[in-house]
């Protein structure tokens, strides 16, 4: 400071609470993304009274309370634990200095780039209102963690400091849209959809993944509600969170941008997260979630968005927390709406049931039932929490699709070679023997399954659990190994 003939210098401290220089309660050290996870240990406070809730340091009088929007030096501390890759983002981020014309506030997070600018939302271009970078994805931001909600209140605060000068009062009263939506399955929520359910991020492109709402710090107090109009959200850092409303308060908010490399999806990973319906990639498939409440037999053939559809067939407890966690983050589907798949019981022997009618025995052992599960019914449900209970297969339903990526089957019929005769077998490509193992656990058709290691092959079998013999040059499993 001597040497920069430097009065003040701002430092990582400050005030979130009633705070005093008394004390060390209520003060924090701070990053862009952690507000008040670390308690300040030791403040050398000077004699100088508090006039504000930024700690400064102040040249031969230590530490000083002071009015944030104060103009001072800074010390900067950097910590290997923090570092990250450069990526174009980053560049983009560090390019482009703060307080512009279409720069107000900057962070970079976890690969993303966040801007607050002067752009105000409106609803016909609620998705696409963040000015495009090109080479990079443009899209209203995604808050998805503690992290990125804490850098996006910091970012509010010092824009209310900086560019609004607003009193010391004020700070926390900014709020803007970001891309949290709630995706109904139709109008009016007439297709049994609860109002306060299915909450998603969305893209300009119309990609969609689920918000888990169940983090403490996402909801503001008393939300959301259960209104069947309230298909949008902002937030708020008054309240430290989210509020539902409907198109129209949208106005006049601010708007808070992100920016990250390219997404790198497959065609056909493409074209699953545009589905209509909630959807994910995941087990070498796409799995959609339909939200029409239909029975069972009428949910068998429904499975017709892409080719070769039928009724999911979710059989571990990995599988079952991968889908509940992809397709509505575990909170997203209603307690009251469990999803039909495609495992039936007939007598006392559970079937995975096709689109055609034709089924094959399930394997019991590994089903993921809830506890004290199954008990009667007919048809099995997949609940909330990614795991089965007994239901009616009669009553109306939503219901989980299943769509193979057939770019990976590229051979499906009798083996007459690799195996027995009676062996059917379906065969893909550029795959490891850990994913064979788990795509034959995670398969009711598996009974055994064959791998090459040379070249990455993979040879599903089903039908005679007898057969051994595999093709030269691969290795014959059983799928419990």
């Amino acid at each position: 400071m001597n040497t920069g003939s430097v009065l003040n210098a701002w430092i990582g401290t400050e005030c979130y609470g009633t705070c005093t220089t008394a004390s060390n309660a209520g003060w924090y050290y701070t990053t862009p993304t952690r507000r008040y996870e670390e308690s300040a240990t030791f403040i050398a406070w000077s004699g100088i009274g508090m006039t504000g809730n930024s700690v400064a340091w102040r040249k031969a009088q230590k530490s000083i309370a002071t009015d944030p929007r104060d103009n001072n030096s800074y010390v900067c501390e950097y910590e290997e634990k923090y570092a990250y890759k450069i990526t174009a983002a980053a560049k983009y981020c560090n390019s482009i200095p703060p307080d512009v014309a279409s720069n107000f506030v900057s962070a970079y997070v976890d690969g993303s780039c966040y801007i607050m600018n002067g752009y105000e939302a409106t609803v016909t271009t609620l998705r696409t209102s963040c000015p495009n970078v090109t080479g990079l994805v443009s899209r209203h931001a995604h808050l998805s963690t503690t992290a990125k909600r804490n850098m996006a209140r910091s970012s509010g605060r010092a824009l209310m400091e900086t560019r609004y000068n607003s009193a010391l009062t004020a700070f926390d009263f900014y709020s803007f849209t970001t891309g949290l939506e709630q995706l109904k399955a139709c109008t009016a929520n007439t297709c049994f959809e609860e109002g306060s359910y299915s909450w998603f991020w969305t893209t300009p492109e119309g990609y969609k993944w689920p918000a888990k709402m169940q983090d403490s710090d996402f909801w503001a107090p008393s939300q959301p509600t259960t209104s069947t109009t309230n298909n949008y959200a902002y937030f708020r850092g008054a309240s430290d969170g989210y509020y539902d409303c409907t198109a129209s308060t949208l106005y006049g908010c601010g708007v808070i941008c992100e920016y990250i490399d390219p997404y790198s999806f497959t065609d056909f990973e493409n074209a699953c997260l545009l589905s209509p319906n909630p959807s994910a990639i995941g087990y070498l498939s796409c799995f959609t979630l339909n939200r029409n409440a239909i029975t069972f037999d009428t949910a068998q053939g429904k499975c017709t968005e892409f080719p070769g559809g039928f009724l999911a067939r979710v059989n571990t407890v990995d599988m079952g927390t991968f889908i509940s966690t992809a397709l509505w983050a575990k909170t997203g589907l209603p307690p009251t709406m469990p999803l039909f798949n495609g495992l039936r019981r007939y007598t006392s022997q559970w079937y995975w049931v096709n689109p055609d009618g034709t089924k094959s025995t399930a394997n019991t052992n590994s089903l993921p039932w809830d506890a004290g599960q199954p008990l009667t019914g007919d048809c099995a449900l997949l609940g909330q929490n990614g795991l089965l209970k007994t239901g009616s297969c009669t009553t109306n339903q939503w219901y989980l699709c299943q769509y193979r990526n057939k770019l990976h089957e590229f051979n499906r019929g009798i083996a007459d070679l690799k195996a027995s005769p009676s062996v059917v077998m379906s065969e893909t490509y550029n795959i490891s023997f850990r994913q064979c193992r788990q795509s034959c656990q995670n398969n009711g058709d598996c009974t055994s399954f064959s791998h090459s290691s040379s070249n990455n092959t993979y040879q599903l079998i089903s039908g005679n659990n007898k057969a051994t013999v595999a093709a030269s040059g691969f290795n014959w499993y059983k799928p419990e190994l």
